[in-house]
């Protein structure tokens, strides 16, 4: 999961209630890349570490840039392309007309495995993972390993797909799902091969309409269709001969599981084709009527910017992490943008302090310091604390004293922009000389909107049950309480249960500061996929895992995409035991996983151990760390000191550990 490094995130959490703004993107032209060809820009892909792009004309040249400097680094004839793709690992996978499959290793970008489908290719898919490759193929869809680089499984049709337009999996990875020009939907499970459920995606406005899509994809959370169609209809005054058809153009978001419309964006040019990002709330596209391209806020559902271009696009993409975007036209070029966001400014206090248990924070000071920050893309000219100046180092930071009576205090922050808008941040402060002290508190705390998902499990229909899990879970629901999160509790929850307590989080979180995903129950790792297990999962194989298990990498999605400006956190005390019956294949506890940024993951043990259940009402490890939460301290020294006490109980035999990527300085208390 990565989250967008060019979104403001907080940096520091504050004691006022924050709002949750709408960043709308624009583009600022980089650099254009030195020409190879003088055909149609077929393909496009950049690395996701930003260093590296490739392209491929529709006749097949191909070639590999190195951005910085652009410098071009490697050209080939790769046959007429239907997919090229950098991998999360850094690959660029190449699959051309014929099917034949080549893997180049990242950075060097020399071949390093070659394969072949079984028939050529219509559409090439990969899977959020970088793990499966699918093909769509006239008779099938055929899903192909990338790790183990062999063929997995294909699912016949019954039927003939005609004109598709999209194929692609859902968040957890679980569900394969085609969309054809006529908006017909169809959902298969990739592990068992059946047909899960058919759709039509109505458009609807119009009576006796015909709509066509002409481009389609899911959003980054994986619980969205989201197709550009032309809706056909006759104006009104009925059919005469002189009456032409009319057209209305639109982009429309669909429900992944249902095909309910939630969303329709009305657009005047064609949907030709279009990329999500950057975020998960915009995408851009392009239209062959127009030398234009558009970015589009579906969350407000307007254009946010129009960008001329001197050439027709044919390809266009952004970069993983959603900084650059780069545009391929008809004449062979490749051009490369900045992604800018345009967050309107907010002010953020961080001293004094704001503790939620007060209506206003109390002082014994006659004289405090206030400090804060101006997050977002507006230029801030001037700041004033109560009506005088306060020092501005035009970076976004501020500070300035005020003095204080006895009893409750407003304190008035405003910001004016050079536009001469004003922002404005109040709070209160009472003063009490009862409470005098050396020096001001300084700690920042998050007390802006928290929320959590608490699932645990115990009680298992096809495994050894576990004794502690349920209390380790209304543990970690009371402690959460008391530190101001809004919490929901799953108990022994099924697969049905877990996946949709999931995707009511991700509904949630759009809008907090702070969301945390906790889990106790089994938990185990097949082929470098961690697996949470719900308690009616019959588990006889690695295979049943994969189809009967939540894949972590679903939940990190749901809370990347959700809530990509705040902070989020995952807790796993999971790798209890290992409720494979013996002798089945399946890995003993968790792998690794690299945190993206503005996130926090916590393990229970180390990767490839198991954790204790506990020999009280409590498991080891969330005992300890229920205990650390009440204690005011950074959240990487609350994992650090649970760390510490938990090898200091279990004599160094449970090790828990953290992968974080913080983006500043954070307290739960």
């Amino acid at each position: 999961m990565k989250l967008i490094s060019v979104a403001i995130a907080n940096l520091i959490f504050f004691g006022i209630s924050t709002i949750a703004v709408s960043q709308n993107a624009y583009l600022t032209p980089y650099q254009k890349l030195s020409k190879f060809s003088q055909g149609k820009i077929h393909q496009l892909t950049i690395s996701v570490d930003n260093k590296f792009i490739a392209a491929a004309d529709v006749s097949g040249k191909a070639a590999v840039w190195e951005i910085e400097g652009n410098r071009l680094l490697k050209q080939w004839d790769a046959g007429k392309l239907q997919f090229l793709k950098h991998a999360p690992s850094g690959d660029l996978v190449v699959v051309n007309a014929k099917g034949e499959i080549k893997v180049l290793s990242a950075n060097s970008y020399t071949e390093k495995n070659t394969a072949t489908f079984s028939s050529p290719p219509q559409l090439v898919s990969l899977d959020p993972t970088g793990q499966n490759l699918l093909a769509l193929e006239k008779d099938g869809i055929e899903i192909f390993d990338l790790r183990a680089f062999m063929m997995q499984t294909k699912i016949l049709f019954t039927t003939e797909i005609k004109d598709p337009k999209f194929i692609g999996f859902d968040r957890f990875g679980q569900q394969l799902s085609l969309i054809t020009e006529m908006g017909q939907v169809l959902t298969w499970n990739p592990i068992n091969q059946r047909l899960v459920r058919e759709l039509k995606l109505q458009s609807g406005e119009y009576s006796g309409s015909r709509s066509v899509i002409h481009d389609a994809s899911n959003n980054f959370g994986g619980d969205r269709f989201v197709v550009g169609l032309q809706e056909v209809f006759r104006p009104k005054g009925g059919a005469q001969a002189s009456n032409l058809l009319e057209r209305k153009n639109l982009i429309v978001y669909y429900d992944w599981q249902t095909g309910q419309e939630l969303k329709r964006i009305p657009v005047r040019y064609r949907v030709d084709q279009m990329t999500q990002g950057p975020g998960a709330s915009n995408l851009a596209y392009f239209s062959t009527d127009a030398l234009s391209i558009f970015l589009v806020n579906y969350e407000g559902g307007t254009i946010t910017s129009t960008i001329k271009v001197k050439e027709l696009p044919h390809k266009i993409t952004f970069s993983e992490n959603g900084e650059l975007f780069a545009v391929g036209n008809v004449k062979g070029e490749v051009d490369l943008y900045y992604v800018e966001r345009n967050t309107p400014a907010e002010i953020k206090i961080q001293l004094p302090a704001i503790d939620r248990s007060y209506a206003s924070e109390p002082t014994g000071e006659s004289n405090i310091k206030v400090k804060g920050v101006i997050e977002g893309t507006e230029r801030v000219s001037k700041i004033l604390i109560n009506g005088s100046p306060a020092q501005n180092d035009f970076s976004g930071g501020f500070e300035g004293e005020i003095n204080l009576e006895p009893g409750k205090n407003k304190v008035r922050v405003v910001a004016e922009t050079s536009e001469q808008k004003q922002i404005v941040k109040d709070f209160y402060v009472t003063m009490d000389p009862a409470k005098a002290t050396s020096k001001n508190q300084t700690k920042h705390t998050g007390n802006g909107k928290r929320v959590a998902l608490i699932i645990g499990n115990a009680n298992y229909q096809y495994s050894n049950k576990l004794n502690n899990t349920i209390n380790d879970a209304k543990t970690m629901e009371q402690t959460l309480k008391e530190l101001g999160f809004q919490v929901t509790l799953v108990m022994d929850g099924s697969y049905e249960s877990m996946k949709n307590a999931v995707y009511a989080f991700g509904d949630q979180i759009s809008d907090v500061d702070i969301s945390l995903f906790y889990y106790a129950g089994h938990g185990l790792e097949v082929d470098g996929t961690n697996y949470l297990i719900p308690v009616d999962a019959n588990i006889q194989s690695a295979l049943d895992v994969k189809q009967k298990a939540l894949p972590l990498t679903g939940i990190l999605r749901t809370m990347e995409f959700a809530n990509e400006e705040g902070l989020n956190m995952i807790i796993l005390d999971a790798c209890r035991n290992n409720p494979f019956p013996t002798g089945k294949r399946g890995g003993t506890g968790l792998a690794k996983v690299n945190a993206p940024s503005g996130t926090l993951i916590a393990y229970a043990t180390d990767p490839g151990s198991t954790a204790s259940d506990g020999t009280g009402t409590n498991g080891l490890y969330t005992g300890v760390l229920s205990q650390q939460l009440k204690v005011s301290q950074r959240i990487e020294d609350i994992f650090m000191n649970t760390r510490n006490k938990v090898e200091e109980l279990s004599k160094g035999s449970q090790r828990p550990w953290e992968e974080l990527r913080l983006k500043g300085v954070f307290y739960l208390k």
